[in-house]
């Protein structure tokens, strides 16, 4: 059986995470950390949504990569899901350097979750793919307000959430303009 690219895509994300969970020090050596971005490791921007704090972080962000490639990413190509993993995890760490001065680190797959779950499903509102990708968005939303409002169990970082959301609206737009727009770059 050949795995399709979104869960070619999924399943790569998930071994990356995997790995990095079982690596000896690897929160150290990937997580987002202000001060070593500072000192030019630029690259934990992209790497820090890997490493997670537990098994408990890490089970629940690759239910949600489950949970997004299966309902979201059906029709996508690799070609569509590299920028948007991309630039929905260098987006929210880019924005959590110049927005959040005061934050010291940061780990976890969901910051770049959310890009994947908000690209995704405005992708398929613009593409007019069902009523699936709306729902999505509406649910996003109030995971964002819910989640900016109230803490649970697990030490999280509830701007990332609405970073990589953002992130990821803006490839999708981003994407769209250089497909649609009589002055695409070939």
């Amino acid at each position: 059986m050949r795995l399709t690219p979104r869960w070619q895509a999924g399943l790569a994300l998930a071994l990356l995470a995997l790995i990095a969970s079982v690596l000896p020090d690897a929160v150290a050596a990937l997580a987002w950390q202000r001060g070593a971005i500072a000192d030019g490791q630029w690259a934990r921007l992209f790497t820090a949504h890997f490493a997670h704090l537990d098994a408990h972080h890490l089970f629940f962000n690759l239910l949600g990569l489950a949970l997004i490639v299966d309902l979201l990413l059906e029709h996508w190509t690799w070609s569509e899901l590299a920028p948007l993993i991309a630039g929905s995890a260098l987006g929210c760490g880019l924005l959590l350097w110049y927005v959040e001065p005061e934050l010291q680190w940061y780990t976890g797959l969901s910051g770049l979750l959310h890009g994947l779950w908000a690209g995704a499903a405005l992708h398929g509102c613009l593409t007019r793919r069902g009523r699936m990708p709306l729902a999505a968005l509406l649910a996003l939303a109030i995971k964002l307000v819910w989640m900016n409002q109230s803490s649970g169990p697990m030490p999280v970082l509830p701007i990332a959430h609405v970073y990589g959301a953002l992130s990821g609206i803006l490839c999708t737009l981003m994407r769209r303009v250089l497909i649609v727009s009589p002055f695409r770059l070939e």
